[in-house]
């Protein structure tokens, strides 16, 4: 029987993708940085690489159906942990960035604050859902909050303004060099909510939350929006095994998430639970299997907390879903509270 969301899954055995490109710096544009180190959150075991001339980096071999974060270290810069990176069924080119102490501390003195040891730095682009820059919000609209939901104390909150860094004197977010951009100084180090509301167009809100992670004089890259329904269309009202959730399962070379290129006969987890055995037969595996599905507690199903991105140590080789925001994540669990039909 499968057991509790506990222990860490066979790890893939497949080639995977490559993901490739440069390490940049982050506030000065076209600028590649060489002996960068990468070091992976999100897969097991653990991928770290360094970045050759001309910031050129490969990782080889990254499993199908991983969302990874990265973060890049070098002597003078701030670790800094970038966003997430998806590879599914192709190879990725990817820029990663890091940023400068200096660069970072000449924010502090646009702002006219000091820098605090022990916390970090936090740069957001913040885009609509269809990954156009989102500008026209204030300040007030863009809240860090903890997991208790109250907001988090930080330094000051900044919009980015035409010179590539914070500009005090802007009141509302802006667009430069097609991106709309702010900072947040003196976080604290731990794992957040970001929440920014804007008008939806149609005479309500919109609101967009990001899951943030901090560490200690540290900076963390994020994105606000930008994701979309994968695939485009809206999502169905009620969802059917058959239909929405069985193709999501499958190999990422046939439109899946890319859950079938382990759970497969012979794969490395196909001994646990096989995805590829057409609709009804698979349903039936998964419901056979203790807790893969929970309809009294449907986020608690393991078929949601697996693939789901959690710190290390991780209970899953990969990570296919960042937070519980992602489109194919809510299509899954509103499945399951409908109560998992066929």
């Amino acid at each position: 029987m499968e057991e509790p969301d506990a222990g860490v899954d066979a790890p893939p055995a497949e080639v995977g993708h490559k993901l490739s490109g440069k390490t940049m710096d982050y506030f000065t544009a076209n600028t590649p940085m060489d002996l960068v180190a990468l070091a992976s959150d999100g897969v097991t075991p653990p991928m770290m690489v360094t970045s050759a001339t001309g910031g050129l980096y490969e990782v080889p071999s990254v499993p199908t159906g991983s969302t990874i974060f990265f973060t890049a270290t070098r002597t003078n810069y701030r670790p800094t942990r970038n966003v997430p990176v998806a590879v599914k069924g192709v190879d990725v080119v990817k820029d990663l960035y890091i940023a400068t102490i200096a660069d970072i501390n000449r924010q502090y003195a646009t702002a006219g604050k000091p820098v605090t040891a022990g916390r970090a730095f936090l740069a957001v682009e913040l885009q609509r859902q269809n990954g156009t820059p989102l500008t026209g919000i204030p300040i007030t609209d863009i809240v860090l909050r903890d997991a208790l939901n109250a907001p988090v104390v930080v330094a000051g909150t900044y919009f980015f303004g035409a010179a590539g860094d914070i500009d005090p004197a802007l009141t509302v977010a802006t667009t430069n060099g097609g991106r709309s951009r702010v900072a947040l100084l003196d976080v604290p180090p731990g794992t957040y909510t970001l929440r920014v509301t804007y008008p939806n167009g149609q005479g309500g809100t919109q609101t967009q939350d990001t899951p943030i992670t901090t560490v200690a004089d540290g900076a963390t890259l994020a994105l606000s929006g930008g994701g979309g329904t994968p695939g485009g269309g809206t999502p169905p009202a009620t969802p059917k095994f058959t239909a929405d959730i069985y193709p999501k399962l499958q190999k990422a070379a046939a439109g899946g998430l890319g859950c079938g290129n382990c759970h497969t006969l012979g794969g490395p987890a196909g001994g646990v639970l096989q995805f590829d055995l057409g609709a009804g037969p698979t349903l039936e595996a998964i419901k056979a299997r203790l807790n893969v599905l929970n309809l009294t507690t449907p986020a608690a199903s393991l078929l949601l907390t697996k693939p789901l991105y959690e710190p290390a140590p991780y209970n899953h080789p990969n990570a296919t879903f960042v937070d519980i925001n992602d489109p194919d994540y809510k299509l899954i669990l509103l499945w399951i509270q409908q109560g998992a039909l066929i």
